[in-house]
């Protein structure tokens, strides 16, 4: 799938939203279907669980419904697929391969070289013998790459290999203390010459917490950018994006403003930016409030403009489905995905679903002509004019919205999970939005079968 900023028209209608609530989602949309839309991938992994026919079967449903990339748990890392020496197993990794080709999706690779989840006998026979150790990798990666040649689309070919405490490659890693950092290289190099059309990403935790040169992804870009001027086949940077809550009051631990940092920093590398196993959440044993859902949500939201947004990003996958099955509980934290413990969508995922419904690419304003009269250069509007076929336009100038193409129009403004905040009707010319508060909102205008949504920032 290649980024393609088109504009393509909204065709939204009502359905309910819990008990009641008018939300503005339509009913045949999914986040996977809003995602092709806009020429992105959105995923979630598949459970361990599901393997082996442990889950329920609206799981399956929902995962293969609501998304369009996937990756394995645990299933493809080195202890899953070389038990014993020389001994592969590919039984999981060929079941996802197969339920991904069925249902249409992209495939992700997880992961070559870790310093985690190594099996005994990679330590136990072979210590610190670098000869050794380079040719186990390298068998290894052979071996697995060949085997998902042309299946698997890109691979996290080296994971976690960046000291948390300092700005440094980790050091305890049966592969940094046997061959030395070289081992990175390598690697890059040996996956790509087994499957040459397969995407080779660096994948990493903390990126979102700063690109200065004391951070992590400080570090890394300076890494990256000698992997690109020596000619180390990488081509992009996994962002874990595993965020906490720790105050459920009022913000979270990293910035999606400073991974948007380094995505711009990439782009300039020519290497994407994927956000690759996000989750969101909050200290283990707290009672998470209503307003902390939601906060939440606003942060998932953020994390997706920067892929929506950002030319040289294009997933945003989620570690997990539904709360229930998550490994949040062994970092002491909990409630971090999109769907409750009973399969049931979260503020997170109305917030997503809105956000994917009302995303316009920026238009081209390299001419006049691509410049509606009415909003250029007016400092007063905070959305630009939209028209849709039908004929209907919005101009907003401070809390007065006004409205043309109509002549009597129902206005509804919703809240970025999807709820109503302010309605009016038999609207004629415009309307004041003095009661709303200021924020961000999707808007939407109806008169007989003309209709018109959009995003708007009220300040």
């Amino acid at each position: 799938m290649i980024k393609n900023h088109s504009i393509a028209g909204l065709a939204l209608c009502a359905t309910l939203l819990g008990a009641g609530a008018t939300s503005a989602f339509a009913a045949d949309e999914t986040l996977r279907s809003l995602a092709e839309k806009n020429n992105i991938y959105i995923g979630a992994i598949l459970n361990s669980q599901w393997f082996s026919g442990q889950l329920p079967g609206n799981y399956e449903q929902i995962h293969k419904t609501q998304f369009n990339i996937v990756v394995a748990e645990n299933e493809m890392k080195f202890d899953a697929t070389e038990p014993s020496e020389g001994q592969f197993n590919y039984n999981n990794g060929d079941k996802m391969v197969k339920y991904a080709k069925a249902n249409g999706m992209r495939v992700r690779g997880h992961a070559l070289a870790w310093h985690s989840q190594v099996p005994g006998w990679v330590s136990q026979k072979y210590g610190k013998n670098k000869k050794e150790l380079l040719r186990v990798l390298k068998n290894h990666i052979e071996k697995v790459v060949g085997h998902w040649k042309g299946q698997i689309d890109e691979w996290d070919v080296v994971n976690e290999a960046i000291s948390n405490n300092e700005p440094q490659w980790r050091t305890y890693s049966v592969w940094y203390e046997g061959i030395g950092p070289e081992f990175i290289d390598s690697a890059f190099v040996w996956a790509h010459a087994v499957d040459p059309d397969a995407e080779l990403c660096y994948n990493d935790y903390n990126l979102e917490q700063g690109i200065n040169p004391k951070a992590k992804a400080g570090f890394l870009l300076e890494q990256v950018k000698r992997w690109v001027a020596n000619g180390i086949p990488i081509h992009c940077v996994g962002s874990q994006t595993h965020v906490e809550d720790t105050t459920t009051d009022k913000h979270f631990i990293g910035s999606p403003d400073s991974l948007r940092s380094l995505a711009k920093e990439l782009a300039k590398l020519n290497i994407k930016l994927k956000i690759t196993e996000l989750d969101i959440g909050f200290k283990s044993g707290i009672n998470v409030s209503k307003s902390d859902l939601e906060r939440q949500g606003k942060t998932f939201r953020e994390y997706l403009d920067i892929v929506l947004e950002e030319p040289n990003a294009d997933t945003y996958l989620i570690w997990g489905v539904s709360d229930k099955w998550s490994w949040l509980s062994g970092l002491n934290r909990q409630k971090g995905l999109i769907y409750d413990d009973n399969l049931n969508p979260k503020p997170a995922f109305d917030s997503i679903m809105v956000r994917l419904q009302t995303y316009e690419p920026p238009k081209d304003t390299s001419s006049a002509d691509s410049c509606e009269a009415d909003s250029c250069g007016d400092s007063t509007n905070v959305i630009r004019t939209f028209t849709v076929r039908a004929g209907i336009s919005m101009h907003l100038a401070g809390r007065t919205l006004s409205i043309a193409g109509v002549t009597a129009a129902k206005v509804e403004v919703f809240d970025m999970q999807g709820r109503p905040v302010f309605n009016a009707r038999n609207v004629k010319g415009s309307v004041e939005l003095k009661n709303v508060s200021e924020g961000l909102y999707v808007i939407r205008i109806q008169e007989g079968t003309k209709s018109l949504m959009q995003k708007i920032t009220i300040k």
